[in-house]
């Protein structure tokens, strides 16, 4: 695979964030959502929105407002599984496939880019809570996606020195140097948990002795250990959780859909003066494309339903 469909990966972030379910094994159920030829049943549907019916439940909310809260979700988790059906219904159309072999290409050229080796790249997925498994089947639907945005959008977007050089006055301080978080974290079940975990900590108990008490993460047993990580590869909810957290401090409780993780800086190491200009100019390019992809493939997107054939049954 071309490095160029590879950098692609990741143009609209969240975008496959429900499970797909249409490889399914058959089920009677009743009918949610019909796209084209494709269906979507309420069994489908269900399985999609677990994480986020789970949280909800979790939540301290009010059962007036859970209950506001789950008919907000569920409309909004099916229009993910019906943009997901004309996805996968384009890339048939246009012959697209992607197997293992470019799977595991775009897993490894991340962990070069990253320089990690396949223990620091699984820690770094366990501290967003998500497992290899999960990430290889993201990596997977990004790819399909990026190639389809590949032929479909990217040759529709310019970028011009003059819009790199504008970017980089916005955000000359994401540039100055970049920096090393050594992490920890504590993963918990649900909202109880949290709070004797939160308890815990608030009375000033080792992060890594609560970690080896309560975490149900892999790594509870060495204290809740991640290890070192430039984060700006991690999820914006994530790198926000970090977001004026010294050394010595812990985040606020992230909700991460079927659990919560809190997560403690152990160090913060700077790292020389920057990146040269050429490597700016490149990351900036990067940053824009995936901006404007994002634009353009939400257009493309809605062209796309506008074109097909949609009936939803919830």
């Amino acid at each position: 695979m071309k490095k160029r469909n590879i950098i692609l990966v990741g143009f609209i972030l969240g975008f496959f964030w429900a499970v797909s379910c249409f490889a399914q094994e058959e089920v009677v159920d009743r009918i949610v959502a019909i796209v084209n030829d494709d269906i979507i049943t309420l069994s489908q549907l269900d399985m999609a929105a677990a994480p986020y019916r789970e949280n909800i439940e979790a939540s301290q909310e009010s059962s007036a407002r859970k209950k506001e809260m789950m008919a907000q979700m569920y409309p909004q988790v099916l229009n993910q599984l019906v943009e997901n059906s004309l996805v996968v219904q384009e890339a048939k159309r246009m012959g697209i496939t992607v197997d293992d072999k470019d799977v595991d290409n775009a897993v490894e050229n991340f962990k070069r880019e990253h320089n990690l080796d396949q223990e620091r790249l699984e820690l770094g997925l366990a501290a967003q809570g998500i497992t290899l498994e999960q990430y290889r089947e993201r990596i997977r639907e990004q790819i399909l996606q990026s190639m389809i945005v590949s032929r479909a959008v990217r040759a529709k977007i310019v970028i011009t020195d003059e819009e790199i050089k504008n970017y980089y006055d916005t955000h000359y301080q994401e540039f100055k140097g970049k920096k090393t978080y050594h992490l920890k974290n504590i993963i918990v079940r649900d909202s109880t948990d949290l709070s004797t975990v939160q308890g815990k900590l608030e009375n000033k108990v080792d992060f890594s002795q609560v970690a080896k008490d309560y975490s149900i993460g892999s790594n509870a047993s060495s204290g809740g250990e991640l290890g070192k990580f430039d984060i700006s590869s991690f999820s914006d909810e994530i790198k926000k959780a970090l977001e004026g957290v010294g050394k010595g401090q812990y985040t606020k409780p992230v909700n991460m859909g079927d659990s919560f993780q809190i997560l403690y800086v152990a160090d913060i190491i700077s790292q020389g003066q920057g990146p040269v200009q050429e490597e700016v100019e490149k990351q900036i390019q990067d940053i824009l494309y995936r901006e404007y992809g994002a634009v353009q493939f939400k257009t493309w997107m809605e062209n796309l339903k506008n074109s097909a054939h949609i009936k939803l049954m919830l």
